[in-house]
């Protein structure tokens, strides 16, 4: 894209806000949004059956991986490196491609597994719903490299109102899944086309009314360029996968070996964990563009205090979720759901502190896309996955519940410990690289 484009003119002419600036305002959009996402799934267990409640995490468990592998991690490919250059509607029509894709797979999915017909439409409506918002998340990574955190905070405030919403009053007077699930798609529609899309939300063409009018907001295509973008991006899209995997496949062992009930009872007591998760993500996403400048110019010293303090607070939010989870676990499950779901108030503090392992793994996965270190994020990812199915194995049937969350944690601290030591070694290099450059001088 050349320098003189609508898109890179926008940056120019505006002074980036501080860290703190971008970082309150995504913490709000994030907390708002998690707190949403938090608020169904605490409706839904006081709403309908716990069974039912399994089937809906069943049905993310199908459709997050697939769609997380169809997005390919654009948005940190648009924000970072060559990304930075090209045209944002390459993107755009890449994303609507991958995702219309990816909604084939999650429907042959369902047909594979065998599941009944209401099971079958509540993963589909999920596989909508996460589709659409797939496509807002492009227009997320636009206005983050265009500076405009502000503009996409909002966008997701106003998803996660009118989702709980509409997601309440269709559960309440149908206490169907079905329609609940269906609200919750509607709503992410609404906000899609009233203002992610428009040209106004992105700073063009300020005094129209019009939908998405700019023409640097529609999509262009060339197969060229796309498949250029596939192929970069597709190591990101195989990390994201893995680690999303490492969330799934705990949801098939335990529907698998304990039942539905007890699959809708963990993950309305693991979704807690979001709450830290908003935080990690916001900041995260917050840093990720001066992670990634500070390690091209090769100042690994702002690089590494940069990363030390993200992860510092990821450790912070565990410590701190063991210590409410111990204290008053029990009562926060009793007024968030309902009594039976505090009845294992016992597994909190352990889902928290692998939680917080996760949360600094995070961290640590921002640094190495940052760095671009993708290839690397696959094997270590494997890696994760490997010692989730080890510990499982072994865990499980003596522990229930509790042997899944050990799994967990087991997988965490080797990602953790894995993206540190790779993180380790790059800087290293570099630094013995440089020495080696200075000397003969």
């Amino acid at each position: 894209m050349s320098a003189d484009s609508p898109i890179a003119l926008a940056a120019q002419k505006r002074e980036p806000p501080s860290l703190s600036a971008d970082f309150s305002w995504m913490f709000v959009g994030n907390a708002v949004y998690a707190a949403g996402q938090f608020a169904t799934l605490m409706l839904f267990a006081k709403l309908v059956r716990p069974e039912l409640v399994g089937q809906y995490a069943l049905a993310l468990a199908v459709v997050y991986p697939v769609i997380l592998l169809a997005n390919l991690q654009l948005r940190a490919v648009m924000t970072s490196g060559a990304g930075l250059n090209t045209p944002f509607g390459y993107f755009l029509s890449l994303r609507a491609l991958t995702t219309s894709l990816a909604l084939v797979i999650i429907f042959t999915i369902t047909r594979v597994l065998g599941l009944d017909r209401d099971l079958t439409a509540v993963v589909v409506i999920v596989g909508v719903l996460c589709g659409i918002d797939a496509i807002s998340d492009v227009y997320y990574a636009q206005l983050q490299r265009c500076d405009r955190l502000a503009q996409n905070a909002k966008s997701l405030i106003a998803r996660s109102l009118l989702s709980v919403l509409g997601m309440a009053v269709a559960t309440f007077f149908t206490r169907s899944l079905l329609w609940g699930v269906a609200s919750i798609a509607l709503a992410r529609a609404v906000i899609l086309f009233a203002y992610d899309i428009r040209g106004r939300t992105h700073g063009f063409d300020e005094r129209s009314g019009h939908f998405a009018p700019s023409q640097a907001l529609t999509p262009l295509f060339d197969g060229k360029v796309q498949r250029n973008l596939a192929w970069t991006s597709f190591p990101l899209g195989i990390v994201v996968l893995l680690s999303t995997l490492n969330s799934s496949i705990p949801s098939y062992v335990i529907k698998h070996a304990l039942g539905e009930r007890d699959l809708g009872i963990f993950s309305a007591i693991g979704f807690i964990v979001s709450v830290g998760n908003m935080a990690v993500v916001s900041l995260g996403q917050s840093a990720f563009t001066r992670l990634a400048r500070a390690y091209l110019a090769a100042d690994f010293s702002t690089f590494g205090s940069l990363l030390g303090r993200l992860l510092a607070f990821g450790a912070a939010i565990g410590i701190c979720g063991m210590i409410v989870s111990r204290l008053a676990g029990r009562e926060i499950l009793t007024i968030l759901f309902r009594p039976e779901y505090a009845e294992r108030a016992d597994l909190l503090p352990w889902i928290m502190a692998a939680g917080g392992i996760v949360y600094m793994a995070q961290f640590l996965g921002f640094g190495l896309t940052a760095a671009g270190y993708y290839n690397s994020q696959v094997v270590l990812n494997i890696l994760a996955n490997a010692a989730l199915l080890a510990a499982g194995y072994w865990l499980i049937a003596p522990q229930g519940l509790l042997g899944v969350i050990i799994a967990m944690l087991v997988a965490g601290i080797v990602q953790l410990a894995g993206s540190a030591a790779v993180l380790l070694f790059d800087v290293r290099m570099h630094v013995q690289a440089r020495s080696q450059r200075v000397e003969p001088a």
